[in-house]
């Protein structure tokens, strides 16, 4: 039987949890790029190339050993490693700028796709990722002004928390999107690339509840 309360919330989270919940993310958006690009109905087949392998430096490792990010990646100085036993405030603050980074690319590159479609970074990104994050080059992404992360303080619990359930929030609504979109063939993006693979719950501020129990 899964578990029926969220291992994250305001309340309280876990370092273990919480790599694995962004390993979760990051691994999601890879499994998404490379089955659009594998997509009989799906143009453009650019996307692991443009939305990941050219964005994440920051190499995850969840509990079980698993590993994403663009682990070759070495030109940039920035590179760095996240694991459950191990996360700094620079390797962190990166990471976030990335994953911002990726889902705007994605929501972008399919808008301007010859998609069913082209109001994927309006409803998948714009509207869910309100928070804005600043990387150590002073470069800020995001929507809205929920809050601001910046180098040297990361972690205010209650606003990351609910920083972290907005990315399954545009997991969930993005491969949903995917499925009903006419030109797109597969229909099984949120059953591989949500649903099996956002295997922790998440509890916002709201008492709104994301992922699905393990």
């Amino acid at each position: 039987m899964g578990n029926i309360h969220p291992q994250i919330s305001p309340r309280g989270m876990g370092q273990k949890d919480m790599v694995d919940a962004l390993y979760m993310v990051v691994s999601s958006i890879a499994g998404i790029c490379t089955k659009l690009d594998a997509d009989a109905g799906v143009p453009l087949t650019t996307y692991l190339a443009n939305c990941y392998t050219n964005i994440f430096t920051v190499k995850i490792e969840d509990q079980k050993g698993n590993i994403t990010g663009n682990t070759g990646y070495q030109t940039n100085d920035l590179e760095a490693s996240i694991n459950p036993y191990g996360v700094s405030d620079k390797a962190l603050i990166e990471l976030m700028y990335q994953i911002h980074n990726a889902l705007e690319t994605l929501t972008e590159q399919l808008d301007a796709d010859a998609l069913t479609d082209s109001t994927y970074e309006a409803l998948c990104y714009t509207a869910i990722i309100l928070h804005q994050v600043t990387n150590s080059r002073g470069n800020t992404l995001g929507n809205g002004t929920a809050y601001y992360f910046r180098p040297g303080g990361v972690l205010n619990q209650k606003e990351f928390v609910d920083w972290l359930y907005s990315l399954f929030n545009c997991i969930e609504t993005l491969t949903e999107q995917l499925d009903a979109d006419g030109t797109v063939t597969d229909t099984n993006y949120e059953a591989l690339w949500y649903t099996a693979t956002c295997t922790l719950m998440i509890e916002d501020s709201k008492g709104n509840v994301l992922g699905v129990s393990r």
